[in-house]
């Protein structure tokens, strides 16, 4: 029980309920003006209608004959009907009709008067009654005094009707509002403690829960989604973190062993000045190697971020790509390496020079340390589309299309590398350059066997 009033006042405490609340007073509120302007103008109308007969047949009447008249309102008297009629002379003194007597208070003006009068029932002798009725006084032409008179029950039984129908409107409108409030706040309510549920489970550490759509496409179904793709990339963000601590922890592992190492090697004895430092260089190539890595690692942090480019500016990529290119050319030739260089003018991007120039030196770097001591290399730069493609193409072995994947995650290092010095963060690091200036890093077999290794961003 105690369960179901909680509910309940849940319930009302929603956001449905309450604006159904607002509506409903709203709407009650307007529909009474509406209804309370109609029945005036109803009103109105009607009174005028009964005005505009009462005088044009009080008119006509006074027109005739006084014998012509008496019979008139002789015949009207015993037919019956909603309409009275009383003729009288100069002195007050009844001569015909339906009405038995002058009305109190009625003037004769020829104006419309509200007036009780007691009439005559129709096929009732001898019997009367007295009702509430309009009235119209004017003078015949003899001298007599003439009253037209019409019951007001008839109109005041419309204008009941009329207002028990607004009423009726006004009660059904505001019940049906209450029911759709209450029923939305229904629906409303289930579904935001089915959000409530999977945020909970979520806030317990379960990143694996995602919201549920009902499939209408309602805004609750785009917030479900909105809320999924943000679940999905934290999944994947905790993920990668938990890899990133992992491959930190395994790989820095062996260059800070090395260090302690030499440490204690060099302290168990007394040494020369050349061991010193020989083992002082040792030392300083594995802190390079070490301040190399959490460079990398800091500058794709944030890329990901989105706090490396902070203003990005137009850029030549064939001005950005030479010098890196000449860089690498130089070293290809002292060591009898094919080396070829084709940058198309004019393609412009919005980024960071520094940032291209370092991806591009990047991929430069695995081609000469893996592609072989003899395989040729090329730089090329052209345009796809609405894109510019910075490719670095090797005759080397080429990567499997597993290692293709692989291969541009943190840490993650191919056969080949395991002999040579480096980290595992350089085709990460060009694909975050990538991302963060719209493109992508894309890896695929070069046409005459190898790899190319392009970066692709949209042109400015």
């Amino acid at each position: 029980m105690r369960a179901r009033l909680a509910h309940w006042r849940q319930l009302l405490r929603t956001t449905a309920i309450r604006l159904a609340l607002r509506y409903a007073v709203l709407q009650t509120l307007l529909l009474a003006a509406a209804l309370a302007l109609t029945l005036g103008l109803a009103h109105r109308y009607v009174a005028g209608q009964i005005e505009t007969s009462l005088d044009n047949e009080a008119a006509a009447l006074a027109a005739l004959p006084m014998p012509a008249l008496m019979r008139r309102l002789e015949a009207s008297a015993e037919a019956g009907g909603p309409r009275y009629y009383l003729l009288t002379d100069a002195q007050g003194r009844y001569l015909a009709g339906g009405l038995l007597a002058w009305p109190k208070g009625l003037r004769v003006d020829g104006r419309m008067q509200r007036v009780a009068g007691r009439v005559r029932e129709a096929g009732e002798p001898g019997e009367s009654e007295e009702l509430p009725l309009q009235a119209r006084a004017v003078r015949h032409a003899s001298g007599a005094r003439l009253v037209v008179a019409q019951s007001a029950e008839a109109a005041e039984a419309l204008r009941d009707d009329v207002l028990a129908a607004a009423i009726g409107v006004l009660a059904l409108t505001g019940t049906f509002s209450l029911l759709l409030g209450f029923t939305l706040g229904r629906q409303w309510l289930a579904r935001i403690a089915a959000i409530n549920r999977t945020a909970g489970a979520i806030a317990a550490g379960d990143l694996t829960q995602r919201l549920a759509a009902s499939g209408r496409g309602d805004e609750f179904d785009l917030l479900a989604s909105h809320l999924n793709d943000m679940l999905a990339r934290i999944e994947a963000a905790v993920a990668g973190m938990r890899d990133v601590s992992d491959n930190v922890a395994h790989d820095l592992r062996r260059p800070l062993a090395r260090l302690k190492t030499r440490i204690e090697v060099l302290l168990e004895a007394p040494r020369t000045n050349d061991e010193y430092r020989a083992a002082l260089a040792q030392t300083l190539a594995d802190a390079d190697e070490l301040m190399r890595t959490f460079e990398a690692l800091l500058t794709i942090a944030r890329l990901e971020a989105g706090g490396e480019i902070v203003a990005p500016r137009r850029i030549d990529l064939a001005e950005v790509a030479r010098p890196v290119a000449d860089l690498y050319a130089a070293e290809a030739e002292d060591g009898g390496r094919p080396f070829t260089v084709e940058l198309a003018a004019g393609l412009e991007v919005m980024g960071e020079p520094r940032l291209v120039a370092q991806a591009l030196a990047n991929l430069l770097d695995n081609a000469m340390k893996y592609a072989g001591a003899a395989a040729p290399i090329a730089v090329r730069l052209s345009r796809e589309g609405r894109q510019a493609r910075l490719a670095v193409i090797d005759g080397g072995p080429g990567l499997s299309d597993a290692d293709k994947q692989r291969l541009i995650q943190r840490f993650a290092r191919g056969e080949a590398a395991r002999s040579q010095p480096g980290s595992g963060l350089g085709l990460a690091l060009v694909a975050a350059v990538a991302r963060a200036h719209g493109g992508a890093l894309q890896l695929r077999d070069a046409p005459a066997g190898g790899l190319e290794a392009a970066i692709v961003l949209p042109l400015a």
